[in-house]
């Protein structure tokens, strides 16, 4: 049965009428009985409160409030403004304008907490995916990081991340229930599927960012309004919308749910112990990626529990995990190790930080993935262990949004350089884990 959200990216602080699309998607969720997800900018709240649009406020609070960042695309965006090398600096910035958004939709809506975030754009850069780890979010939707195949959740830098798969404002305003019927059967392919929508333009034919905030920002005088749907063009919107909805809940292969639900359910505490490394070696052999048998395991927690192994321990409490913020070393020509070094190596390796670029065995230095295969061998008898040159790095092919390229995309300025965001999210492999007992090939 394939899991199935609404997920609305409720965002528009420019057209003032954009408000009644937020409200009619509400009503019309309330009088189906269901509830959708309202991924919310803070902006965008204050601009409710400013508009006396107490309705939709209220509207809204029958549904699940998520994040869609503090001013998504005034400038600086996410993106631009954490592109440092420093990433504790940077981290800061993130925390400190995300949590104003926080108190601003805790204030608004009431809520306490928040199951989800959702980028603006591509602002989904790999300091945003552990920003809000830290922020205890545990969703992040309409994310690059995903299962292109089966839509599993994919933890990726310690936040579960999934795509957005069907717009409704691509097809709602001409859809007959034949085109429907093709949608779900394309969703029904999938282990979660995202429907999206961003209510502002159920009314208005355009992003109101891409008028406005296109490499810069306008002045809130200086505002271009989008041309307006005709009132019959909304009405066929809504009237589809109601079928859409009414066309899931009779069809036994889908599951309506929400970001809360779904992290609920993905929610675990993951203990590796020593007796599992068999069956992981066993996997990594195949194929250097995560595992998922005997659990869902990254390369960062099998990496750590091999420290805490050679240090005498039985087991290994997986937790907050990292990859590394510059490109890690990797052995050239074969090296020869003792156990008695390689337990003797771990002070190397530190808890709760970026994983080490490289690890000094004695003398020599070895890279993460030679020592991992090194402790592997050590931690399975062996007294000496030689370490072949192998690969140190995922297939990132399996993974394209890893792979993204941020500069001189979206509506970023023209200044933003992108010095760090993109070469690190592909250093963040290691942090990637899959649903346990499932398919470790996704393409």
């Amino acid at each position: 049965m394939t899991e199935l959200i609404f997920s609305f990216d409720t965002e528009d602080p420019v057209h003032s009428e954009g408000a009644d699309g937020i409200l009619r998607n509400a009503q019309t969720l309330t009088n189906a009985g269901v509830v959708g997800c309202f991924n919310t900018v803070g902006v965008l709240a204050k601009s409710l409160k400013e508009w006396g649009r107490e309705d939709v406020i209220e509207a809204m609070k029958k549904h699940e409030i998520d994040i869609h960042t503090n001013r998504h695309t005034f400038h600086p965006d996410v993106n631009e403004y954490t592109d440092l090398s420093d990433f504790d600096g940077a981290l800061a910035l993130f925390l400190a304008d995300e949590g104003e958004c926080l108190d601003t939709l805790r204030e608004t809506f009431g809520v306490t907490d928040f199951p989800a975030a959702c980028p603006p754009g591509n602002n989904c850069s790999y300091l945003a995916h552990y920003g809000y780890a830290k922020m205890g979010i545990p969703v992040y939707t309409g994310d690059a990081v995903y299962d292109s195949v089966k839509g599993r959740p994919l933890s990726f830098c310690n936040i579960y991340s999934l795509q957005y798969n069907v717009s409704l404002e691509k097809n709602l305003f001409t859809a007959d229930e034949a085109r429907l019927r093709e949608i779900l059967d394309e969703l029904a392919k999938r282990d979660v599927a995202v429907i999206y929508h961003h209510p502002n333009r159920a009314y208005f034919k355009q992003y109101w960012d891409l008028i406005n905030f296109n490499k810069k920002n306008t002045p809130k005088e200086e505002w271009t309004l989008s041309p307006r749907h005709t009132d019959e063009e909304i009405d066929t919107f809504f009237a589809n919308f109601a079928k859409l909805i009414k066309m899931i809940q009779d069809d036994p292969r889908f599951h309506i749910t929400t970001y809360r639900e779904l992290g609920e359910k993905y929610k675990t505490e993951r203990i590796l112990h020593k007796s599992d490394l068999s069956a992981i070696q066993a996997q990594l052999d195949e194929e250097l990626f995560p595992v998922t048998t005997p659990d869902s395991f990254c390369l960062s927690d099998i990496f750590l529990a091999c420290r805490d192994f050679l240090r005498g321990k039985t087991q290994h409490k997986c937790g907050f995990v990292y990859g590394f913020l510059e490109t890690p070393y990797a052995i050239t020509e074969p090296v020869t190790v003792t156990a008695e070094q390689m337990r003797a190596s771990t002070k190397w390796i530190p808890e709760g930080r970026f994983l080490p670029d490289f690890i000094y065995v004695d003398d020599k230095k070895l890279g993460p993935a030679d020592w991992l295969r090194a402790a592997l061998a050590v931690l399975s008898g062996e007294n000496t262990v030689t370490v072949e040159p192998a690969p140190w790095q995922i297939d990132l092919e399996k993974i394209p949004g890893i792979t993204y390229t941020y500069r001189g995309t979206w509506l970023h300025c023209d200044n933003f350089e992108d010095n760090q965001l993109s070469k690190r999210q592909r250093l963040q492999s290691w942090t990637l884990r899959l649903p346990k007992d499932t398919n470790r090939y996704i393409l």
